[in-house]
């Protein structure tokens, strides 16, 4: 955390060359001591990664991800090709990219690329929660339709304050009753690409980066929430994989202002500046598809995952062999040899860290919201927390139970079992596979390396030891509390009505901390 820190006060023109310039300093030190004289020559580097390579990094005046000042963002585009674009997602859910520019706290950046991002939050604009239509995969098709096949029993209602996304009148009522609109593009989820118009473009060292919008499911119902940048905030003290963010104002062509989320994606730039050049291989989990063996041909698995690093040099194999022999591990051998293919003492961390904040969305969620990393030096693939707007929910949840969207043990308060009478679509499960949805409620998600991870006697010391140190780090130590007032005061600074999502998260924070210390002495 100190050293994340610590970069985003060294200047910009010079913190994109801090590995150059360290690796420099140390040769030539080496070379002073061992030999006695230094002779330079030239150093040559090679590409960070196959597919992608840095010609033009956009330095910019202030870091963006300095969450101690304040940021202005202003986005400007054809209304006709903004026309088109809209058009596209209400008739088939696909989210198209249209041509911008970007303005940055006063730099401006030409033709980069941008289009709507998310799956449940887009379902409150009605025609986007198609299976397959983005980047982002999709989710319930039909825009808040009841899958095809499910059926509720005769004179049941859905949980009071659950809809399916899009189940307001004219798609507007989406998930928790979003207000998103196309006639105020400002408050829209946008993902901007800098270099999707101008190869090798990028800003600050990020190729990506997202103005994300808050969750009616997260934080206060009205104001700024700071349900992700807390969680971020916390998933960096606990030294995992993380990945920045800030607020700051957003403008559509001359418009009002409005204060928004920022976060850098997690992309093949992201992966060069966490591990290192040619490191490994990082996949982002689509949420249209499974982590589940389908055959040795990666074609298969195009709906599954994108590879976002090393193309042209690598595929899906890493995974898909893992896949594979999981497909065909009895639980003895799952015991002995998970550790050969996985960090386990990573994913004890990362589930660990997932119940701490009661993040009912992870891996195992229905948004299958996750990364995995495939390191070259071990052999062994880790699992990454991605999109935690939805976390910090419910103060008293167990060590040993599993989050759900809505809190508790289900997806809006199903409570961990199915409603009498009420029946699944065919091929969906409940998560763990039991009939009376044993394994963490009715989520429409599920993933097997978790469960039985955590199902597994085996690794229980594991997870048990990470518990208690990431519970120390994170809720003993004070930092959650700490988290809250860092994120208040970055929102407020751009403008942010943060006021009502902090306290709210200062009590949950003190709950917390409660019920897991007396929770853990038992």
């Amino acid at each position: 955390m100190a050293g994340r820190k610590l970069r985003h006060r060294i200047p910009v023109s010079l913190r994109h060359y801090w590995k150059l310039i360290a690796g420099s300093v140390g040769l030539i030190a080496v070379l002073t001591l061992v030999v006695g004289t230094v002779r330079a020559t030239a150093l040559v580097y090679s590409d960070a990664n196959e597919g992608f390579v840095v010609t033009n990094d956009i330095q910019g005046t202030v870091d963006l991800f300095d969450t101690s000042v304040a940021h202005e963002i202003s986005l400007s585009y054809s209304d006709a090709d903004y026309d088109d674009m809209v058009e596209e997602f209400e008739d088939s859910g696909q989210k198209g990219w249209i041509k911008a520019d970007i303005t940055i706290d006063g730099v401006t950046i030409s033709d980069v690329g941008i289009r709507l991002k998310g799956n449940s939050t887009l379902s409150a604009l009605g025609g986007g929660m198609s299976m397959g239509g983005g980047e982002d995969g999709g989710g319930f098709p039909g825009g808040g339709e009841m899958p095809e096949g499910m059926e509720l029993p005769e004179g049941m209602e859905m949980p009071e304050g659950m809809e399916f996304p899009g189940g307001g009148e004219g798609g507007a009522g989406g998930m928790g009753g979003s207000t998103l609109s196309f006639d105020d593009p400002e408050g829209l989820p946008w993902l901007v690409d800098f270099s999707k118009y101008v190869d090798g473009q990028v800003y600050q060292g990020n190729k990506e980066i997202s103005l994300r919008v808050d969750s009616a499911m997260g934080g206060a119902a009205e104001g700024t929430s700071l349900n992700e940048a807390v969680t971020l905030e916390l998933l960096e003290a606990s030294g995992q994989s993380s990945y920045d963010w800030t607020y700051s104002t957003v403008s559509v062509n001359g418009g009002e202002a409005v204060t928004r989320r920022v976060v850098d994606i997690m992309d093949v730039t992201w992966a060069e500046d966490e591990y290192g050049e040619n490191a490994g291989v990082l996949y982002k989990a689509l949420s249209t598809g499974s982590f589940t063996y389908q055959g040795a041909d990666p074609d298969e698995y195009e709906d599954d995952f994108k590879q976002l690093s090393m193309e042209g040099s690598y595929d899906a194999q890493p995974i898909i062999d893992f896949l594979e022999w999981m497909s065909e591990a009895d639980d003895a051998t799952f015991d002995a040899e998970l550790g050969d293919w996985v960090d386990v003492e990573s994913f004890a961390d990362y589930t660990a860290f997932q119940n701490l904040v009661t993040n009912g969305d992870d891996m195992s969620g229905p948004g299958q919201n996750y990364y995995l990393w495939y390191d070259f030096g071990t052999g062994l693939i880790s699992i990454l927390t991605w999109d935690v707007d939805l976390t910090l929910q419910s103060a008293d949840l167990a060590p040993d139970e599993n989050a759900s969207i809505g809190g508790g043990g289900g997806m809006g308060g199903f409570g961990g079992e199915m409603p009498e009478g009420m029946e699944l679509p065919e091929g969906m499960e409940m998560p763990g596979g039991g009939e009376d949805g044993e394994g963490g409620g009715f989520t429409m998600g599920g993933n097997e390396l978790k469960e039985r991870f955590l199902a597994s006697e085996a690794f229980q010391d594991e997870y048990d030891a990470a518990y208690q140190e990431l519970y120390d780090a994170l809720y003993a130590s004070g930092a959650a509390l700490k988290a809250v007032e860092t994120a208040q005061a970055a929102a407020e600074l751009s403008g942010g009505d943060a006021a009502a999502s902090a306290e709210s998260l200062t009590s949950f924070v003190q709950q917390r901390t409660d019920f897991l210390a007396e929770a853990l002495a038992q």
